[in-house]
């Protein structure tokens, strides 16, 4: 496999036939999977030594490690001691002069074939899946003009086409995301003139500048608000956009340069009004000001986590339903109208929020107003549980709202202005009132025991009936979370169910929509169509999107809702929740053991052995599942569809 395919002459891809390749790759079977790579000078043109980091090493190390000699558990593309002792090993093997440098000799005897001089010119434009030296040129040049802000990696994926268009916007030239010669020409005459100009030569502070003052600058815009990513000295587009915010609630020129009146400004003592600086808080945003948005949240009664100062998913829930009830649009982003909103509303002004836990004659009154709807089948409680939640569900799925679980103001009003009724059919466990304990069945129970399953604590068929397995089940879900140990789930044991998983699990057994919609409309192909966009994303811990980085499960969690899907977070809950196959087929997750016992890493199958994921190493890439590395780390496959 290593040699074929090394020996192969790569081949051009436009990036609209990317997907055309990987989704050709599963529907054909046993067809060479055909993976984008650049015009970069091809592997076995040139030769590698100690020091080098680029894709042609990572290539070197691959087929070393296919042959026996690299036994690092992964390829990182750094030509280290690991890779020096390979090499010379393998020459000694093969009877050349032993020096660990892969000379065109070495590279040749490995199984790699020279393109000529004249192949390699017949395009030089860089592209959505170049690879190589050229591609790490070109972003470490954007790196420097402060267009590019992330990991240098050789790999010319979205985030890499989206710095050379800003770039291309800037210098008046065609934006077309490919870097052509007139753009490597542009770049390089920018770095030329820039190079020409000392740094002292002024006190301002702008777009491709770097060093201590740029450090000073991000520290001082990040203690404000301004600024919530990493403090690396490095004035771009992301320092030059905190600028800009921070000029406009100083009353300055927004330019977007750091000049002697915003940096005397923000030398300044803070104000009485600092919650200026809380302008679009997002998932991955840190620091005092949302640790301010949480409290403010929690004084409110929209979040009940603890406070922080970190912006992840229990606080964009909690923005989320605040928007949702003030009529504002539901983005989840903590933006200008959102905290001018949180901060006009008083503790006494303050509308109730009905949701799981909440109680008392609101309650009451929705849940006649439900049942007037056609969606709540027992008599009032005034107790908010996950039958009343379902109720809620029900009524927003037939309304086409936003499917929350809470009474929203817009679930509201909907409720007042309602004239047809809803047909649900009652779950048969439903006359047990707002819990669900021993003897309940239906949806609700079935539900109740995927969320258990996705946390390891139920092993037992998902068939609705609470029976002995789900009691023991629910018992230690409650004594671990010191909760009262008693086997009801009522509104605490519900809520601190669904916080755990993380997701909002389903009524059948499979994972499915969180917006209230069928899967029926799931296309395998359209699954693959969609990873392949993010070939190049590169891997951030935590990450969840292709502007922030992926890590595998991240990935998987983002293109599968991208088909109405919804998994949990981590890789063991998604074991948990999806359905064993006998052996995957395209469009199954595979996963493998890799850190720590269990499943912690996977993928999407696409066939020919091949899986796409989101690697530490490598950023969202494609491997081959029967690679010395993957192999025997293998798990199995399972289905989520």
């Amino acid at each position: 496999m290593g040699s074929n395919l090394i020996g192969m002459r790569r081949i051009w891809m436009q990036p609209s036939l990317v997907k055309k390749a990987i989704t050709g790759s599963a529907i054909v079977a046993g067809v060479m999977f055909v993976q984008p790579d650049g015009a970069e000078a091809a592997f076995g043109d040139q030769e590698l030594k100690k020091g080098m980091n680029n894709q042609d090493v990572k290539e070197l190390q691959d087929v070393l490690k296919a042959k026996g000699y690299f036994t690092y558990h992964t390829s990182t593309g750094y030509y280290g001691p690991i890779t020096e002792d390979a090499v010379g090993k393998f020459q000694q093997a093969v009877g050349l002069n032993v020096t660990g440098v892969a000379t065109t000799d070495t590279l040749k005897a490995l199984g790699a074939k020279s393109v000529s001089k004249s192949s390699q010119q017949t395009s030089s434009t860089l592209q959505v899946g170049s690879r190589g030296q050229q591609v790490t040129n070109l972003q470490s040049a954007l790196k420097d003009k402060g267009y590019y802000s992330y990991n240098v990696d050789g790999i010319y994926g979205q985030i890499t086409k989206k710095a050379v268009q800003d770039f291309q916007r800037d210098k008046g030239l065609s934006v077309t995301g490919k870097a052509d010669a007139a753009t490597i020409n542009a770049l390089s005459k920018s770095s030329a003139n820039s190079s020409s100009k000392p740094s002292s030569s002024s006190s301002d502070i702008s777009i491709g500048m770097r060093g201590s003052a740029v450090t000073d600058l991000q520290s001082k815009l990040k203690s404000k608000g301004y600024y919530n990513y990493k403090v690396d000295g490095i004035f771009g587009k992301i320092t030059q956009k905190a600028v800009q915010n921070f000029q406009k609630s100083a009353g300055l020129s927004q330019t977007g340069v750091a000049d002697s009146k915003t940096l005397a400004a923000l030398s300044e003592k803070e104000t009485a009004k600092p919650e200026a600086a809380v302008t679009g808080l997002s998932i991955g945003s840190r620091g005092s000001s949302v640790t301010s948005l949480q409290q403010m949240l929690k004084d409110r009664g929209y979040y009940n986590d603890s406070i922080d100062g970190i912006f992840g998913n229990n606080t964009q829930k909690a923005v989320k339903e605040f928007q949702s009830i003030v009529g504002l649009p539901v983005t989840g982003i903590a933006d200008d109208k959102t905290i001018d909103t949180l901060k006009s509303r008083s503790n006494t002004q303050t509308e109730t929020v009905l949701k799981v836990g909440s109680k008392g004659n609101a309650v009451t009154e929705l849940q006649n107003k439900l049942k007037k709807a056609g969606t709540f089948h027992v008599e009032a409680t005034g107790y908010f549980g996950p039958v009343t939640e379902k109720a809620v569900k029900d009524f927003q799925k037939a309304k086409k709202l936003q499917v929350t679980g809470t009474a929203t103001k817009e679930t509201m009003d909907a409720l007042d202005g309602s004239t047809d009724k809803v047909v649900i059919t009652p779950s048969t466990g439903e006359d047990q009132g707002d819990l669900l304990k021993k003897g309940s069945t239906g949806s609700l129970v079935k539900e109740l025991q995927s969320k258990l399953k996705a946390i390891g604590l139920y092993s037992g068929p998902l068939d609705g009936d609470f029976g002995n397995g789900t009691d023991a089940a629910v018992r230690a879900f409650q004594s671990r979370n010191k909760l009262t140990v008693d086997g009801v789930v009522g509104p605490s044991t519900w809520e601190k169910l669904k916080q755990s998983t993380g997701y909002e699990g389903t009524g059948n057994g499979n994972t499915g929509s969180d917006n209230g919609t069928s899967n029926s409309s799931f296309s395998v192909m359209d699954l693959i169509a969609d990873a392949s966009v993010y070939i190049g994303v590169p891997y951030v811990w935590g990450g969840n999107t292709p502007t922030q980085g992926f890590d595998c499960s991240g990935f998987l969690v983002y293109v599968f809702k991208k088909q109405g899907i919804s998994l949990p977070r981590t890789m063991a809950q998604m074991w948990n929740v999806t359905t064993p196959v006998s052996s995957p087929s395209v469009g199954d997750i595979v996963y493998f053991t890799t850190y720590k016992p269990g499943a912690s890493h996977g993928g999407i199958y696409i066939g020919n052995n091949k899986f796409i994921h989101a690697g530490s190493s490598t950023g969202v890439t494609i491997s081959d599942m029967n690679s010395s590395y993957w192999g025997p780390r293998y798990l199995g496959a399972k289905r989520a569809h």
